[in-house]
C-alpha cells in the first residue's frame, strides 16, 4: 500500500499559488497607477500647449503697433496656469544688436511661456513665432 497519495492539493501549492496571484495583481495595480499618471500629465501638458497657442493667436490677430501692450505675466483664471508673454522686437533681439542690416520697427518676436505644477515640480511650454508690419 503506498502511504503517499498524489491526490488533492497541499498548502504549499495553496500558499505558492496565492503569492503568484498577489504579486500579478501588484504589477497590474502599478501599471493602471502609473499609466494613469501619465495620462493626466499628458492632459496638463497639452491644455498648457493649447493656452500658449490661443495667446499667439490673439497676438497674431491684434495690431502690430500695439502688441507690445499684450506682453506681461499673469495667472489664467482659475486653472493653475501661469502665462508670461514677451515680446521683442527683432533688432533688439542680443544676437542682432550689432547687425546694422536689421531694421527696427518691422519684425517683432514673441515668446509666450506657460507654467503649471505637474506632481512636486513646475513644468513648462514654450511657443514662439516671428510677427511682421504688414504695412
Amino acid at each position: 500500500m503506498n502511504i503517499k497519495s498524489e491526490k488533492g492539493i497541499t498548502n504549499i501549492d495553496i500558499t505558492v499559488s496565492i503569492i503568484i496571484i498577489t504579486l500579478f495583481i501588484a504589477i497590474i495595480a502599478t501599471l493602471m497607477y502609473n499609466i494613469n499618471v501619465n495620462a493626466k500629465s499628458i492632459e496638463r501638458k497639452t491644455a498648457a500647449t493649447n493656452y500658449a497657442i490661443n495667446e499667439i493667436e490673439k497676438i497674431k490677430g491684434a495690431d502690430f503697433e500695439t502688441i507690445d501692450t499684450l506682453a506681461g505675466e499673469e495667472d489664467i483664471e482659475n486653472t493653475g496656469y501661469h502665462k508670461k508673454t514677451t515680446i521683442t522686437d527683432y533688432a533688439d533681439l542680443e544676437e542682432n544688436k550689432n547687425n546694422q542690416t536689421i531694421v527696427s520697427g518691422l519684425v517683432k518676436k514673441v515668446i509666450v511661456e506657460i507654467s503649471y505644477k505637474d506632481g512636486n515640480h513646475i513644468e513648462t511650454v514654450d511657443l514662439s513665432t516671428v510677427i511682421t508690419n504688414n504695412n
